[in-house]
């Protein structure tokens, strides 16, 4: 496991002003290598809206991509908001042709294969600059021993993964009448999750609201919301767009349960 000293392999500071005062041309190597990291950087999980810079560390391991993540570095004074997140560092190692022939007459393979490193800049939708274009994307020269580094757990609260049946188990338990405690309904639907798991991400709170009979269930955030409603008394699965969970709009509250239409009877 790496040491948070082992993550700062590049600071962001350091690596950005150098490179802006002198951006050599790269070679046929570093341009194939800095395209490995662009097909990365294309993909849904390292361009959709993400709050910290470890968030889409975590999103960088453990992929088929060919890079290895050897550096992360947060934006100088960074603060939860910031639009700048700060730096990733990847290195990429090319690989032997497969059809390279053991021994040739003539030029030999000039390519050099790596390690070849990049700093990539971030803001919460992905890297700076154009998508699918090299600008954010510098050459750097690779720390000691090209170590892969390992982001941090996640420290957003997560749905539950059995949020669901829990909410339906309780709310369908209910009595048909009166004016059940939301408090109660929460601790209930709480009680029934499975546990968090070593090292994962902590447990969202269960949220609950009621209004006469009906009771509106919700938990997680705009990413992984659950909401389940008892509505007339029928029970019933809670489904939104997802641009209505993101703040500013309903939200992923239990409100939101509530606002659905009445389920037919």
């Amino acid at each position: 496991m790496p040491t948070d000293r082992a993550r700062r392999t590049l600071p962001v500071a350091a690596a950005v002003l150098a490179l802006v005062a002198c951006a050599p041309s790269l070679t046929p190597g570093e341009l194939q290598a800095r395209d490995v990291v662009l097909d990365l950087l294309a993909t849904t999980r390292m361009s959709s809206h993400t709050e910290s810079i470890d968030g889409f560390a975590r999103a960088a391991v453990g992929t088929p991509s060919g890079t290895t993540l050897v550096g992360i570095e947060p934006a100088e004074g960074f603060e939860r908001g910031d639009v700048l997140l700060g730096t990733l560092t990847f290195a990429v190692t090319l690989p032997e042709p497969a059809d390279a022939p053991k021994f040739s007459i003539g030029e030999p393979d000039e390519v050099d294969r790596g390690p070849h490193c990049f700093a990539v800049r971030f803001d919460r939708w992905g890297k700076v600059g154009e998508w699918g274009e090299p600008d954010g994307v510098d050459r750097v020269d690779c720390p000691p021993g090209v170590v892969e580094v390992t982001p941090p757990p996640s420290d957003v609260p997560v749905a539950a993964e059995d949020a669901r049946d829990a909410a339906w188990q309780v709310l369908e338990e209910l009595p048909a009448g009166g004016t059940p405690d939301a408090d109660d309904v929460a601790e209930r639907i709480t009680a029934l999750l499975a546990p968090v798991e070593p090292g994962g991400p902590p447990l969202a709170d269960v949220d609950v609201e009621v209004e006469g009979a009906d009771v509106g269930v919700a938990t997680g955030g705009p990413d992984d919301c659950v909401l389940v409603a008892r509505v007339g008394g029928t029970v019933v699965d809670v489904h939104v767009a997802p641009v209505q969970l993101q703040p500013g709009e309903l939200g992923c509250r239990p409100s939101t349960a509530l606002a659905m239409p009445a389920p037919p009877h």
